[in-house]
């Protein structure tokens, strides 16, 4: 049988590019023996025949693509060619991109005949699959590679790219290298039981594996942000009936979305569209009007308003500088976590009271806006990225991304606190050291150091085929 981590080389090829049509489509390919096996589909422009000495390593050229038979050949398109030799390519392998026109049913012949000449058709995240098994990228930089691809704002693209160039990687190694330093620690420890033994070890251990576990459970707990990253923030506009809320929506979009009314209760349903703050991917909503009434729509509007108060990430509490704070903002403010919860002062443009006195607000971020004229809007913009993501542009990269990796730093997390208990509690070491080698499979399955051929199934099933 073969091993889950043996290299793959036989010839593969599949569409980089989406399906339909196009300007231009990429066709990719990999594996041993390629060249010799792509020969019969290329002709140089003056109709010869290709030859090895064509394959100039990354340089584009132009070649013509033919179906080849017994009676001779048939053009199929011009297209250029470029070849990438192996170690120095993406996968490891030799590889080379045909660069086609995108007709479909041009690309598909071209993929059939590519068949018929030995090369299969690459299977979902075959290329990633290869370049990870030939040392290219580990498993922590594949996954960076497919959020990059789905990345559903700037920020989770950038956060994407960072991983994909290390950052996650080293810093998980880095944390790995500690846990084996304990783990040596140990065993020395073991080796030489017949001398006196440091009475202080115990210490020194559990201090070293707080050490660890407090490193493991900061990065554990940027799995919420990771999933922020891949599927945006929910920000939901409440208040009282006739405050703004509608026109704040609408300003925000930068178009006309929900309807805007001096009618209270206009508002029926919650009104959601996506938009991005500042490379951060928002699903953006506005809500029913809370205030007590008895007619039946309204009332379901005011219900669901607060359950989509529960899910929200953020809350614009928007009021009416005119009328200061009622009874009714301060009760829908208990019902919010303050620190969800930016208060927003509207209609600037007819307040003539003291700015100053509206700052603060019951202790919140507060900011002053008008949607008639603009003003304050981009002080809000700035305030919303520093609610869902209060930490600097530049130098995250260390964000965990993927369920895979949460499940694996979960279960080196249990691993540390299991030894932890161990020692504490006179456990002799040997039995104590269970465990810690249990953290660290789990630490090496994360970056791929130690996986399964079902695991990397399930991992690069999610890609595209010329991926």
């Amino acid at each position: 049988m073969r091993s889950p981590l043996s290299l793959e080389s036989e010839p593969i090829a599949g569409l980089a590019t989406p399906h339909g049509t196009s300007a231009l489509a990429i066709i990719r390919l990999s594996g041993t023996g390629l060249r010799e096996c792509l020969l019969p589909l290329l002709r140089r422009p003056d109709g010869r025949p290709a030859s090895l000495s064509d394959f100039t390593p990354r340089i584009l050229k132009r070649m013509d693509l033919v179906e080849t038979h017994e009676y001779g050949h048939k053009p199929l398109d011009k297209a250029m060619l470029v070849f990438f030799p192996a170690p120095h390519s993406y996968t490891g392998e030799d590889l080379i991109e045909l660069h086609c026109h995108g007709s479909p049913v041009v690309i598909q012949h071209v993929l059939t005949h590519l068949t018929e000449l030995g090369i299969r058709p690459a299977k979902p995240g075959e290329f990633t699959r290869r370049a990870c098994l030939n040392g290219k990228m580990d498993l922590t930089q594949a996954e960076a590679l497919i959020s990059l691809i789905n990345a559903a704002s700037l920020r989770g693209a950038r956060e994407a790219l960072r991983q994909m160039e290390g950052s996650l990687s080293q810093r998980v190694f880095k944390i790995r290298e500690r846990v084996l330093k304990i783990l040596a620690q140990m065993e020395a420890t073991l080796d030489f039981a017949d001398e006196v033994t440091d009475p202080l070890l115990p210490r020194i251990l559990l201090m070293e594996l707080s050490g660890v576990s407090e490193q493991l459970g900061e990065l554990l707990r940027t799995s919420t942000l990771g999933t922020h990253f891949h599927d945006g923030f929910q920000l939901l506009i409440a208040g009282r009936p006739n405050v703004g809320k509608s026109s704040l929506f609408n300003r925000l979009l930068g178009r006309q979305r929900a309807i805007v009314s001096p009618l209270p209760g206009t508002t029926r349903d919650c009104i959601d569209s996506r938009m991005e703050i500042q490379g951060i991917s928002v699903l953006l909503i506005d809500t029913a009007g809370l205030r007590d009434t008895s007619e039946v729509i309204e009332l379901e509007g005011i219900k669901l308003t607060k359950e989509r108060l529960t899910q929200a990430d953020g809350v614009l509490l928007v009021l009416d500088p005119q009328q200061g704070a009622t009874e009714d903002d301060l009760d829908l403010l208990r019902l919010l976590p303050p620190e969800q919860v930016i208060a927003v002062w509207n209609k600037m443009d007819l307040f003539d009271g003291s700015h100053a006195a509206l700052q603060g607000w019951q202790g919140l971020p507060t900011v002053t806006i008008s949607c008639l004229t603009g003003e304050g809007l981009d002080a809000l913009l700035t305030a919303i990225a520093g609610l869902f993501l209060p930490m600097p542009v530049d130098g995250e990269g260390a964000v965990i991304m993927a369920a895979r990796q949460k499940n694996a730093l979960a279960q080196a997390v249990r691993s540390l606190a299991e030894c932890e208990s161990m020692i504490v509690h006179n456990q002799p070491l040997e039995v104590a050291t269970l465990p810690l080698r249990a953290a660290l499979e789990a630490l090496g399955e994360m970056v791929g150091q130690i996986t399964h051929e079902a695991l990397l199934d399930q991992i690069f099933g999610t890609f595209c085929i010329g991926k």
